[in-house]
């Protein structure tokens, strides 16, 4: 986040840079990259098209920076509140996904948008949505599996595989919610039934993998 701070968007008075990222990401979730016409933001968002390439030169220079801006938005709050105490790493991933829905409601503008960028196929900006999305993958699986206890485990078992097992069950699970055009307003009136989906598969796990 310090290093997106730098770009000269921040350099604009809060509440109007706050107003343009919200709309724009807004725009950008309910219409994809290709149909979002720059004249559609800057309209809504009460500025110039002048001032929005001042700060963005294209309209590719600002989806990829909403994109970096919303995941590091998300992750500083996320990792801020995750409890890295909780070694049982079954325990630990139901509470970040109990965060992750916790969060959802504090900035619903920010999730739609990266919603919708994980369907976006549009190849001017995939590429880079892909890349940027690996590499926070795998930064985020090992801040996740850092000092969990290894103990808990069965002792007969490839450890590494079935922390791939349980790694993947559980992605696969939040992956097989996520629908395109689905919104968070969507996804809210939901919350009950994953909470006790995730349980089911953490518990099916407990018994498999755990003395």
């Amino acid at each position: 986040m310090e290093e997106l701070r730098k770009h000269k968007i921040f350099t604009m008075e809060d509440s109007k840079r706050n107003n343009l990222l919200t709309v724009a990401m807004s725009k950008f979730a309910r219409n994809g990259y290709k149909k979002t016409a720059t004249d559609e933001i800057i309209s809504e968002a009460e500025i110039s098209k002048g001032l929005l390439f001042h700060y963005f030169g294209t309209k590719k220079d600002l989806y990829i920076f909403l994109f970096e801006y919303a995941n590091a938005t998300i992750m500083q709050d996320f990792y801020g509140q995750i409890d890295m105490e909780e070694k049982d790493i079954l325990e630990r991933l139901r509470k970040m996904f109990l965060l992750k829905l916790q969060l959802t409601n504090k900035y619903p503008s920010i999730f739609d948008f990266v919603a919708s960028a994980y369907f976006e196929k549009d190849t001017a900006v995939f590429s880079e949505i892909n890349k940027y999305s690996t590499e926070m993958s795998l930064d985020a699986q090992k801040k996740i599996l850092k000092d969990i206890d290894l103990s808990l485990f069965k002792e007969n078992n490839n450890i590494q595989k079935v922390i791939d097992i349980i790694i993947y069950t559980l992605r696969g699970y939040s992956e097989a919610q996520a629908l395109e055009g689905k919104l968070i307003e969507d996804y809210s009136k939901e919350h009950e039934r994953y909470i006790r989906e995730i349980d089911e598969y953490i518990n099916l796990l407990r018994t498999a993998f755990y003395k």
